[in-house]
């Protein structure tokens, strides 16, 4: 199957407002958009900047980066892909190889409010991945998603974190975390805005939470996941957090979601501070993948409802066997 590629007299439309482009489409001529704000492009045979580069008040861009396909003659990437300055949403779904070229992508968009990244997996001996980052003041939500194979060579995720410290919501996923357990002499900004966080951790760790809360100070809405440990968990390389317990917990936190609890006596003595020390409190959830015996299970309900809680209005909820 060859390539299709579209009459350029579709793609020098002056008035038109979203395009969705999908399966092997080849464009391999500048193109003119003048009026494109809303553009999805999830195809084999592109240079982005082309097309980018000829869009000049887009808004809201979904980008997937295919891996290079042999047959087809086809390689979407380029040294550098600049994203239009005037983006407010960005999904960017990059999961090809690199092969020998060192590839960059620059995401210096001011007005840009969503961010979606997900970095795939490399090959190994690939060169690096490099990010540049604006700083985006109106940032609403930002979810950052990268592979196991990418934790040699994503230095970029703390500058990254840094352009996002202005966001309401902030979602992080496994190994996105794992970095930031072993990146060298790293400390979160401060997220001064940021109302609701959503973090994968590679292995339940009080000191990494407690440095990432001390930095939220108006955080309204928590969730944890964790998981069951299969290899030797990473250790955490940040600083020691302050003794005292985060300002977000004694006037802010309102609900609190734990994603696969275990019962380790540091788990215990994490939910025991939030619950006593959570002033206005609502909702405690505690979420088990796989159940706990009957005894176990009361144990747990019991030793918690023990603890001297600070909101006289939390509900506590207990859920066993809920898919991962």
């Amino acid at each position: 199957m060859d390539a299709i590629t579209l009459p350029q007299g579709i793609l020098t439309c002056p008035s038109l407002n979203s395009l969705v482009l999908k399966g092997y489409i080849s464009l391999d001529y500048g193109l003119y958009l003048p009026s494109l704000k809303n553009l999805e492009l999830d195809i084999h045979c592109v240079d982005p900047n082309k097309l980018l580069s000829g869009c000049p008040v887009l808004e809201n861009l979904k980008l997937r980066l295919r891996n290079f396909d042999p047959e087809y003659n086809c390689y979407d990437y380029v040294p550098t892909i600049q994203m239009p300055r005037t983006l407010k949403s960005l999904t960017l779904l990059d999961l090809g190889d690199m092969y020998e070229e060192i590839n960059h992508r620059v995401i210096e968009t001011p007005s840009l409010e969503y961010l979606h990244i997900t970095e795939g997996a490399r090959n190994p001996g690939d060169s690096e991945l490099h990010f540049s980052f604006g700083y985006f003041p109106n940032m609403l939500e930002a979810h950052v998603d990268i592979s196991d194979e990418l934790i040699e060579h994503v230095d970029w995720v703390v500058a990254l974190l840094q352009a996002l410290r202005e966001t309401k919501l902030l979602t992080l996923a496994r190994y996105t975390t794992k970095y930031l357990f072993i990146a060298p002499a790293f400390e979160f900004p401060e997220f001064r805005r940021m109302l609701n966080l959503e973090v994968d951790i590679p292995c339940f760790n009080t000191k990494f939470l407690l440095n990432f809360l001390h930095n939220c100070p108006v955080l309204e809405g928590l969730v944890i996941h964790t998981r069951q440990v299969t290899e030797l968990p990473p250790e955490y390389n940040g600083p020691t957090p302050p003794t005292i317990v985060p300002k977000c917990v004694t006037s802010h936190l309102k609900s609190f979601e734990f994603r696969g609890y275990q019962d380790y006596a540091d788990e215990r003595e994490f939910i025991a501070c939030v619950l006593q020390r959570g002033l206005v409190l609502k909702t405690m959830t505690i979420k088990r993948r796989f159940g706990f015996n009957l005894k176990t299970k009361d144990d747990i309900i019991r030793g918690l409802c023990a603890i001297p809680w600070g909101s006289t209005t939390c509900q506590l909820n207990f859920i066993e066997r809920y898919p991962f």
